[in-house]
């Protein structure tokens, strides 16, 4: 779990330098320029080096909305008003009954007429909403806390598949639960790869709470088969999405957009009032027919 606050080692480093220069510790001095190089090779070309493009086959915006509503305590009315401006299709964690009604209250069938909702107590709900038609595929065999779909988009040769997806925490409700996080971010990459052979040429969209960040070996296993990440995509920079508590900023990025034959033109992210994490926006360009040079 030290992987995740690895964005935080270029300032730790930094300051270990100024430090080790003030007291004029040349050797310490000497290790902690070096650990700060190493950290800043590591960091900046995944975090800022990215870039979009504009080259290849004819594209289709296609506007993606990841949010985790903290047991369901989300802002409905914000929520609503902050899909309608900016989404296409919304992917929720933690989306409980209670929810799904304060949402439709606040209008969110007269944008999104088109929804796979499957609410649940705490944080095991999930739900996916969208302006265009959807087509549900078979629920997860892997034991994991996702749903799947594909989205009839206009123009679009062959309808992306977009997911929603929620991986357990490591360190849920205080507990160790490593191993079974394990378990389950393993099972993930096969069932991206499946969503990939289902796929075919078509755009492949995952979005959600993998409960991981960039720096772990397991989220970056994840990105095989095609996948890649917003962030590393377009060179936006550290998004932390998750804060431990109200009155702590967000510190850490598990939260993230994945996309396979698609590109991530621009993401950021943004504060949803009664959830610890802030959701993602994502635009992202959808080659009308992948089957062109």
């Amino acid at each position: 779990m030290v992987a995740a606050s690895a964005p935080y080692a270029p300032l730790a480093s930094f300051a270990a330098l100024v430090i080790a220069v003030l007291y004029r510790r040349k050797v310490l001095a000497a290790a902690a320029a070096i650990l700060l190089t190493a950290a800043l090779a590591i960091q900046i070309p995944w975090l800022y080096l990215g870039h979009t493009s504009d080259g290849g086959p004819e594209t289709t915006e296609l506007r993606v909305l990841a949010s985790n509503l903290q047991k369901g305590h989300a802002d409905a009315p914000f929520f609503v008003d902050l899909a309608t401006r900016s989404a296409d299709v919304i992917t929720v964690s933690e989306l409980t009954a209670e929810a799904v009604t304060r949402l439709r209250e606040a209008g969110i069938r007269k944008v999104f007429p088109y929804s796979i909702l499957e609410p649940r107590p705490n944080a095991k709900g999930m739900g996916l909403w969208s302006r265009y038609p959807l087509t549900a595929l078979p629920r997860s065999t892997h034991r994991n806390n996702f749903i799947a779909a594909r989205v009839r988009v206009p123009g679009v040769q062959n309808n992306p598949l977009v997911a929603s997806v929620h991986l357990t925490s490591p360190l849920a409700a205080g507990a160790n639960t490593f191993d079974a996080w394990q378990r389950r971010i393993t099972a993930a990459k096969t069932e991206f790869t499946e969503y990939a052979e289902t796929a075919g040429p078509a755009a492949v969209i995952i979005a959600g709470d993998f409960n991981a960040t960039a720096d772990m070996k397991q989220f970056r296993d994840l990105l095989t088969t095609g996948y890649r990440d917003a962030v590393n995509q377009t060179g936006a920079g550290f998004m932390p999405t998750y804060s431990p508590h109200p009155w702590i900023p967000p510190v850490i990025a598990i939260d993230h957009v994945l996309t396979r034959n698609s590109a991530v033109q621009s993401i950021h992210s943004v504060d949803v009032p009664g959830s610890d994490h802030r959701a993602l926006l994502a635009t992202v360009a959808i080659p009308l027919d992948p089957t062109e040079p």
